[in-house]
């Protein structure tokens, strides 16, 4: 089988293009007996001589002509393929896809991402919003660089890198009694009417441990999806809330206060999310740095 090189095509290219092996050697910049080896060792390869020698020029045989423009094709694929590498290492290019939890991407990454395309105008970034559970399906599956979300893995094949603590506050109407404390302690939820998240959702769960460890029952009158319900019904006065405090952004209601808790064990850590095995492309480490630097 022949082992033709790219340094053979493009002499040879060259060459056709020249007419001449002096000028040839010139425009590839190498010696003329170079680019002579050159053209014998790709004659000797495809077993027929591509060109015919003339005392003042060389010419292309009928084999020549018809590797001419099969070379230039396989030469420009190449250079093209080159290009697109170089512009995806110096990030004038390319793609990165971040799944998160939905609170998180409607208020932590927006900014980020606002800020990272500024910097990098051509690199493409797609946010996928999912539930937790999701994240760790979509990086595993490659439909995802990078995960942000909450610690929870703790699993073997996910390296996290922690990006900030959140802490869980209270919400309720503007009019509450609480709304005039400062900071409110575990016991100020007992007996309270009470808006919850479902029972399946990772924090509600955590929450309900929260409740349970310090003594505190509540009366519950809604358990809904999302934070945003949550908080649309805390706004017209149908109950409390617990949710991190990073929620407040989901909401431009006035009527809603966040009130801290005054235990600081009730937090979760968000956090970065990625394969250990798998090394991220120059545009989801650009982006993974933006986020965690």
């Amino acid at each position: 089988m022949a082992n033709v090189t790219l340094k053979q095509l493009r002499t040879f290219v060259a060459v056709a293009d020249c007419g001449r092996f002096r000028l040839a050697a010139e425009a590839v910049n190498l010696t003329q007996s170079a680019v002579s080896i050159l053209i014998k060792e790709l004659e000797g390869q495809l077993g027929t001589n591509l060109f015919d020698r003339h005392t003042r020029f060389v010419g292309l045989t009928d084999a020549g002509r018809r590797l001419l423009p099969l070379a230039l094709d396989i030469l420009e694929r190449v250079d093209s393929a080159i290009e697109s590498m170089v512009d995806i290492t110096a990030l004038k290019t390319g793609r990165v896809t971040i799944a998160s939890a939905t609170v998180l991407a409607a208020t932590y990454l927006p900014s980020r991402i606002a800020s990272f395309m500024r910097i990098h105008p051509e690199i493409r970034v797609d946010l996928r919003d999912v539930s937790e559970d999701e994240i760790r399906t979509l990086l595993l599956n490659g439909e995802a660089d990078i995960g942000v979300g909450t610690s929870r893995f703790r699993e073997q094949e996910i390296n996290e890198h922690e990006l900030f603590a959140d802490h869980l506050a209270l919400f309720c109407p503007a009019d509450d009694p609480l709304a005039r404390r400062k900071a409110v302690d575990w016991a100020d939820f007992d007996n309270r009417s009470f808006i919850a998240l479902t029972s399946e959702n990772p924090l509600q769960r955590r929450i309900d441990q929260l409740l349970e460890v310090n003594g505190v029952a509540t009366r519950r009158q809604f358990s809904v999806r999302f934070s945003a319900t949550l908080l649309a019904l805390v706004n017209e006065g149908l109950g409390i809330g617990i949710l991190p405090a990073g929620s407040k952004g989901l909401s431009p209601m006035v009527n809603i206060v966040m009130r801290p808790i005054t235990d600081q064990v009730a937090s979760r850590n968000v956090v970065a999310l990625t394969l250990r095995e798998r090394t991220l492309s120059p545009a989801a480490q650009s982006f993974f740095l933006h986020i965690t630097s």
